[in-house]
């Protein structure tokens, strides 16, 4: 008994739950309540006001049948009054008498009225007929329905009528609240999802009323929201690039100032055991002419080292502000006949293979460093004897060095300041690491791409022309 109670009473409570909770329930009800009490106010009324109204309804129709028969009365003669009485009689459930010199002329069923005699009602009338003078006086006797018969009639009719209520107010209450809250349910459902940033839908309601109205502005508002979102969100991962490229750059520059002080040290470390070693006089220090010139080495390799880092120091800083049009061709012929001494040294062969004059727009002292930068570096690291390959034409600058591989893992950190390949950091092997970093800095300034892989048993630099600054005669 506990568990069956229990059970019910959970069902009551989610009973209430529903209610509160369901639109669509709580106008449901409303309106089949509304329709349920205006039937029942309508039929109560009925009940109530019926029998009255009918009895002045018959009253006055009796009224009006009597005048009808006076007005025939008077236009028929004595002896043929039986027919026309007769008739009315039949016709209107009546029964008519009047008095002739002491006899009494009835006409009608006067045992139907003897029977119901609680359902009668008389009217008492003088009329004439054409051929007499005189007039008599008519009683008309009519059978009617009492009050409470017609009540007993309509309370016998309530429980089908209840359920004709019912039903009838069932169908219109669902119709009704299926119209008025599925555009309302649809609306809420739109909310919900809104409220959870989800933009993936759309209020398919074609209405012209408010609900109409509030669903075309609902479908703008979505609209203006999700192309506020996707700017936002892409504002947002323009930021986090930003971000994460400043804090890399911020990596690169604690590691680049740090690296440059280590760089910086040796040579000076270098130079201040040399002087020393002079000024007293120790081992072959004493003699500061043989000394000297390797002292004067340290120091121009030194001043060549402060020399790079200003160069990126200052690039970094000073974003190219002018540009203007140049010719790519040109710029390559002339850092190849700057280079020629260098690689005659090397007996190596610079093959030029130039397709297209090429125009783009840049700063000519940038370009001309990085190309300078790149093919330099490949003459150094191309073995003796070797071959270098420049391929010019309107989509890529590419500089081949053969009979040399970079190991996979060195490429990617090529370009990072003071990387070199070559670990034991001898600049005259190595040089200083800051050549492809600077090369970097200006090609990026640029917006020209740049990769640098292996090709067989040779590397490859490849420069891809942007077509957005370049023009091509």
């Amino acid at each position: 008994m506990l568990t069956v109670f229990k059970q019910y009473e959970g069902w009551d409570i989610n009973l209430k739950v529903k209610l509160k909770d369901s639109l669509n329930i709580k106008v449901f009800l409303w309106i089949f309540g509304a329709l349920v009490v205006c039937c029942l106010v309508i039929y109560g009324s009925i009940m109530l006001f019926l029998p009255k109204s009918y009895e002045m309804i018959l009253s006055a129709r009796m009224e009006s049948e009597i005048e009808k028969l006076s007005k025939v009365l008077a236009k028929t003669k004595f002896e043929d009054v039986e027919t026309v009485l007769e008739d009315f009689c039949k016709k209107n459930q009546m029964l008519v008498s009047f008095e002739e010199n002491g006899t009494v002329h009835q006409y009608g069923d006067a045992d139907k009225m003897k029977t119901n005699t609680d359902k009668i009602s008389s009217l008492s009338q003088e009329m004439m007929f054409s051929d007499r003078p005189q007039s008599y006086l008519f009683t008309i006797v009519s059978l009617t329905s009492s009050n409470q018969e017609l009540i007993g009639a309509l309370l016998k009719l309530l429980p089908f009528v209840l359920i004709l209520i019912l039903l009838i107010s069932l169908l219109v209450a669902w119709i009704c609240s299926r119209i008025i809250v599925k555009p309302v349910t649809e609306i809420s459902e739109v909310s919900r999802r809104m409220a959870k940033l989800d933009m993936t839908w759309e209020c398919r309601i074609n209405r012209t009323d408010e609900i109409g109205i509030l669903a075309h502005s609902l479908n703008t508002m979505s609209k203006n929201l999700s192309e506020s979102m996707h700017e936002l969100e892409a504002a947002n991962e323009q930021l986090k690039q930003d971000m994460e490229r400043i804090d890399e750059l911020n990596k690169q520059h604690q590691y680049f100032f740090a690296t440059a002080s280590h760089e910086l040290k040796t040579p000076i470390t270098i130079i201040k055991g040399q002087v020393e070693s002079m000024i007293l006089g120790i081992g072959r220090y004493k003699d500061t002419r043989e000394v000297l010139p390797e002292t004067l080495k340290e120091i121009e390799r030194m001043e060549q080292l402060v020399k790079e880092i200003l160069a990126i120091s200052k690039q970094e800083m000073n974003p190219i502000h002018h540009m203007e049009l140049l010719s790519l061709t040109d710029i390559l012929k002339c850092v190849c006949q700057c280079l020629a001494p260098l690689a005659k040294d090397k007996n190596i062969q610079v093959q030029k293979k130039i397709s297209a004059d090429v125009m783009l727009m840049g700063n000519e002292q940038l370009l001309q460093k990085a190309v300078h930068n790149i093919i330099s570096n490949a003459i150094r690291h191309s073995p003796t004897g070797g071959e270098i390959n420049i391929d010019l034409s309107s989509q890529c600058l590419s500089v081949i060095n053969s009979g040399v591989n970079i190991p996979e893992e060195d490429l990617d950190k090529l370009f990072t300041p003071f990387y070199r390949v070559e670990k034991s950091h001898n600049r005259l092997t190595g040089g200083s690491g800051l050549g492809l970093y600077l090369v970097k800095i200006i090609l990026e300034q640029h917006d020209l791409s740049f990769s640098i892989r292996n090709i067989h048993d040779s590397v490859c630099f490849k420069i891809t022309l942007n077509s957005q600054n370049l023009n091509q005669n």
